[in-house]
């Protein structure tokens, strides 16, 4: 269960994250009609992401520009009602790596979830909208981690941070736990003693069952053959040629 949060929002949203450039400083933005544009065309091209031209643009703009942008995108998300607009601003707030977005994200993450609305008699039906709010509260998470992992001066507030919501938000306790681990490697387990028994699994590595491990073992010794099968009758391909 702990691993489904974070894996059911790239699912569900299909972005690729862009990794890499660090935060610069830069004079303020003098137009703030420049900074909404740059806005509007990284949510546009989101889903190309780094291959996009356009987007690894304007997300180095915003970058350069991170305090006015946060500020912008933290007055939108807190009027956004929901839907995936909203998520792009939570996702995009992350990439933006300014100090002030850990608080906001911390917010948004908060925020009461409103009613899920009941199927039809006799359907089986998803509620999108309801389904919409929980993925921007897990990327409220994931988005605080990106920070860490974008200013290495920022990842001990980062960490106190997903350690508290892991502890005060159920609903996103696993994301938090996840990007923890992730983040901190061997360190995560300093971390125990901040949470009960009932999370102790969290804390246990991960290994498969014996019989999983076999099956596991059969199946690599069986892709082994069947690549030196492989090179066996390439070869003679090769050598003819």
């Amino acid at each position: 269960m702990r691993w489904f949060l974070p894996l059911f929002v790239c699912v569900l949203m299909g972005v690729a994250t862009l990794r890499g450039s660090s935060v610069a400083e830069a004079p303020p933005v003098q137009e703030g009609g420049l900074l909404l544009r740059h806005l509007d065309t990284a949510m546009s091209q989101m889903d190309r992401g780094a291959g996009s031209r356009e987007y690894r643009e304007s997300l180095a703009f915003l970058r350069s520009h991170a305090s006015e942008a946060t500020a912008e995108v933290g007055g939108l998300l807190l009027e956004e009602g929901g839907g995936f607009g909203k998520w792009q601003l939570t996702y995009l707030v992350g990439e933006f790596g300014d100090e002030s977005a850990i608080a906001l994200l911390r917010l948004l993450a908060d925020e009461p979830l409103p009613e899920p609305q009941p199927a039809s008699e006799g359907r089986h039906e998803i509620d999108l909208a309801y389904t919409e709010e929980i993925a921007s509260r897990v990327q409220a998470v994931m988005s605080t981690a990106r920070i860490a992992s974008l200013r290495p001066n920022l990842r001990e507030q980062a960490v106190a941070e997903l350690v508290a919501t892991a502890r005060e938000v159920p609903l996103v306790k696993s994301t938090a736990l996840f990007e923890l681990h992730r983040l901190l490697g061997p360190e995560f387990q300093t971390l125990r003693s901040y949470f009960g028994p009932e999370d102790a699994k969290h804390f246990v590595p991960f290994a498969p069952p014996p019989e999983w491990q076999a099956l596991l073992l059969r199946r690599m010794q069986e892709h082994r053959r069947q690549e030196q099968q492989f090179q066996e009758t390439r070869k003679p391909v090769c050598q003819s040629d």
